[in-house]
């Protein structure tokens, strides 16, 4: 038998989402002991776990920061196998999405240049992206994206491999 390994889903969310709020939704989600997890400001993990003995292991450990443009909070969060295969990358987003009522942007197996956003409600686009610094923008996507009626719909992302 094959053991998953670690991995990492990061991700872009059209909203900010409270620490406490992300920290109840991954507990939640990967059905994990609080004690085995870890949600800090991406800027502020040293200070964040300077107190912690320097052998604790967390099963999921996520990071966030704020982000601008068409998304407002940047996030990653490294999980053990067990709990990647408990819950897949576009679960994951899945769940955010429902969850927090926002779209959210991740990659997997997309071409270059172009990313998997899934809507609140559950349906999945491809887009492409301007990034600079902190800003994130949809060039195109391949539906309309709600609120953002000002990105253009290109079906032929679908078709870039």
């Amino acid at each position: 038998m094959t053991e998953t390994k670690a991995t990492g889903y990061d991700c872009l969310s059209s909203r900010l989402v409270a620490a406490g709020d992300l920290r109840a939704f991954l507990l939640d989600c990967f059905e994990i002991a609080e004690s085995r997890l870890f949600v800090g400001q991406e800027d502020r993990v040293a200070e964040e776990l300077e107190d912690l003995p320097q052998d604790v292991v967390f099963s999921a450990f996520c990071t966030y920061r704020q982000v601008f443009g068409h998304f407002a909070m940047g996030f990653g969060v490294g999980i053990e196998g067990e709990l990647a295969d408990r819950v897949g990358r576009r679960e994951f987003a899945e769940r955010f999405a429902a969850h927090f009522d926002a779209y959210v942007l991740y990659g997997a197996t997309e071409p270059p240049g172009v990313w998997t956003v899934i809507l609140p409600d559950g349906r999945c686009l491809r887009a492409a992206m301007d990034e600079e610094d902190n800003r994130y923008v949809l060039d195109a996507a391949t539906a309309p994206v709600p609120g953002l009626p000002g990105v253009p719909v290109d079906e032929g992302l679908w078709r870039l491999r």
